[in-house]
């Protein structure tokens, strides 16, 4: 009876620690045809992440007791229309690599993650920057969209919808180095988020090899959301040196049946130069259940006669054009969620 009990009380604390945590995959499968033009060539074929970028997913976590939890998030990219991995054609984690601890305090997070700068260009994008359709806010002069050995921290939720992160990361270079700063990185994100009013702004800079190299990033964004569409507003800069380009998109979405309309439109300023363009997209997403939708968008850009700017796509390089050019974009692709 002893061993009975005994064996009881063990399955019993199994399941109890078993109920405290979980793990989760997850993952997107995006894949479309799409058709990218420049001035005298184009370019056809299969898309990969035209809607939401594919990846594949794992995240868990462990109630800890006393209002503390660990968790863990890992996520790949892909590219389904190889069936390869974003690194070299390899599967890794180069999404998100993190490990967490959160409370009454907040999260602290360490590892690989978005960078706090990049996530405004892509919340306050109707296209979520995929796609023909996304904006060119977060590649404009290189600020980065993940970021490598990040510390993160993150307000506690319940705040009546105010928000903050603050993250570092660091360069890991030899303290002997010419420059021992470089590839350091900072970044502050604040936003308000309630009930149909989302503000946030963000900020940060990237350290070169020299000062000139150093990367500054600024960015707000700004939507509304009405019921039967929700306008959005993004402003972005990224300087470095005496390059500076700065960004504004218009947006809006709207359900549509038994979808969502989405468009865009923005312009692309070179301080001090002609090397300015503009884009332009609509697109349409289907969905045939929750986790499965089928999409359609059709985008054009132009430039101004210093700008040499194409569109491209995940999966199918742009064509590129001549200086002053134009190029067009469209594709028909399926997401599928899990």
């Amino acid at each position: 009876m002893k061993k009975l009990l005994t064996a009881v009380t063990a399955a019993t604390l199994a399941v109890g620690a078993a109920a405290q945590s979980s793990v989760t995959l997850f993952g997107v499968v995006d894949v479309g045809v799409a058709r990218v033009t420049g001035n005298g060539t184009s370019r056809t074929g299969l898309s990969t992440g035209g809607a939401n970028i594919s990846r594949l997913g794992f995240r868990g976590v462990e109630d800890l007791g006393g209002g503390l939890a660990a968790s863990f998030w890992l996520e790949a990219g892909l590219d389904v229309d190889t069936g390869q991995g974003k690194t070299g054609g390899a599967l890794s984690f180069n999404r998100r690599s993190t490990v967490s601890l959160a409370g009454r305090f907040g999260e602290v997070r360490l590892g690989r993650d978005d960078a706090a700068t990049f996530l405004n260009t892509l919340i306050f994008d109707p296209f979520l920057t995929n796609g023909v359709g996304g904006n060119n806010a977060f590649i404009m002069l290189g600020a980065p969209i993940q970021i490598s050995n990040a510390v993160s921290y993150f307000l506690p939720p319940g705040l009546g919808g105010f928000y903050a992160q603050l993250q570092y990361a660091f360069g890991e270079q030899p303290s002997n180095a010419t420059n021992s700063q470089e590839g350091n990185y900072v970044g502050l994100r604040a936003g308000y988020r309630a009930g149909p009013v989302h503000v946030a702004l963000a900020t940060g800079k990237l350290q070169g090899a020299t000062d000139g190299a150093d990367i500054r990033i600024h960015n707000f964004g700004a939507s509304y959301d009405f019921g039967v569409l929700r306008p959005s507003l993004l402003w972005a800069r990224e300087k470095r040196g005496t390059a500076q380009i700065t960004a504004v998109e218009l947006g809006v979405t709207a359900p549509l049946g038994l979808g969502e309309l989405r468009a865009q439109a923005s312009r692309y300023d070179t301080a001090g130069s002609d090397a300015d363009w503009k884009k332009f997209a609509i697109g349409y997403g289907y969905n045939l259940s929750k986790r499965t939708q089928l999409y359609a968008t059709v985008a054009h850009l132009s430039n101004q006669a210093g700008a040499q700017r194409a569109i491209g796509v995940q999966g199918l390089a742009a064509s590129g054009t001549s200086l002053g050019g134009s190029s067009n974009g469209y594709e028909l692709g399926l997401r599928h969620t899990f």
